[in-house]
């Protein structure tokens, strides 16, 4: 089932410690900052619903996604360069409710490609997943890049995301962000183009951003 976080308990929201369901999810791993977590979820589960057409996965792909979107910065507990590396192995070491290994090993290798190189059959974890599975990773790792940059300051600024039907075509798709303002979002721009390398390549099609004010 997809967790719903809601965003107007902004108390709740920005607690610095995890809630023990939040415990449960994460088979006890635990993050650096849970409120970046809290956010990069609902944003990779936002921008899944406004890439369907994109992408054409399923509710089971969404569950995969959401998990790997909460705990990729697992590994950041053990070292900051590598911590994409550690949060795979953390990730593949702790049973998940919910999830079977082979699903555990999906997570763990979406969670990893969250940042730095592109899933590659070079990489022995990629490669021994099936044709099927190693689209699907590719598919929700494109989509955990661009949701992790749209919080690159960890202070959740985006409030909620779609898809612009209007300007969205075989070669273009461009999706709203809402702030309040006077927020801007200059350095989440600048990162989420940086890490739409992944989507664009999965997609083939250039992803553009809209920013729009909310009163």
């Amino acid at each position: 089932m997809t967790t719903q976080y809601p965003t107007e308990d902004s108390s709740w929201w920005k607690q610095s410690g995890p809630t023990e369901e939040e415990l449960r999810l994460s088979g006890g791993l635990q993050v650096e900052d849970w409120p970046h977590a809290r956010q990069v979820m609902r944003l990779s589960a936002q921008l899944f619903e406004a890439t369907l057409p994109l992408h054409h996965l399923d509710r089971s792909a969404l569950r995969l996604l959401e998990r790997a979107a909460f705990l990729h910065n697992a590994g950041m507990l053990i070292e900051k360069r590598r911590h994409h590396k550690h949060s795979l192995r953390l990730i593949k070491e702790t049973p998940l409710p919910d999830f079977p290994d082979e699903e555990r090993h999906e997570i763990a290798c979406i969670a990893r490609y969250h940042r730095r190189a592109l899933p590659s059959e070079d990489h022995k974890e990629f490669a021994v997943l099936s044709p099927i599975a190693r689209k699907r990773v590719s598919h929700l790792a494109a989509l955990l890049r661009v949701a992790d940059a749209l919080d690159y300051g960890h202070d959740s600024r985006v409030l909620h995301l779609a898809a612009d039907p209007a300007q969205c075509n075989a070669s273009i798709w461009t999706i709203s962000l809402w702030v309040h303002p006077p927020v801007h979002l200059d350095q989440e721009l600048e990162n989420a183009q940086e890490k739409a390398d992944l989507f664009e390549r999965e997609f083939e099609c250039k992803l553009h951003f809209a920013v729009l004010v909310e009163y």
